[in-house]
């Protein structure tokens, strides 16, 4: 029992200090999927689909753009992720970015860790990592 105590005095902090990081990691992931997922489907139907992101709610809304624009569904990030920039990424039926180019979504956790998800005008998404949360790549 004292070996036990001793290995959860040690480790308990250190997993407290990496789940903010982990979080970070999962958020990013979590929005290049969908990004990917919704590239996918404005190919398949022809259509522009984009991600609307809410600085506020902490959450991003999926839209269908067509003869006029429905929402499917709003998902949450993981908790204590904050997004920086409220910002809309979309797609075009051909793949690429919706008119305007790519755009960055810079994600924040509370250790002021920054992430950027970034999709460029050809429709690559990729996860960029920084120092600070309102860092470029």
């Amino acid at each position: 029992m004292a070996i036990f105590s001793v290995l959860m005095a040690i480790a308990v902090p250190t997993w407290i200090v990496l789940i903010p990081t982990y979080s970070l990691s999962s958020a990013a992931r979590q929005v290049q999927s969908e990004l990917h997922r919704i590239k996918m489907q404005a190919i398949a139907e022809n259509v522009t689909f984009q991600l609307a992101f809410s600085q506020i709610a902490g959450s991003y809304t999926i839209q269908r753009v067509g003869a006029s624009t429905t929402q499917h569904g709003t998902k949450p990030l993981p908790a204590g992720i904050d997004i920086r920039s409220a910002i809309t990424l979309g797609f075009t039926s051909r793949g690429t970015a919706s008119p305007g180019g790519g755009g960055t979504v810079r994600l924040c956790n509370s250790r002021s860790v920054g992430t950027n998800v970034v999709l460029s005008s050809t429709g690559r998404v990729r996860i960029c990592r920084t120092s600070a949360c309102d860092g470029t790549c």
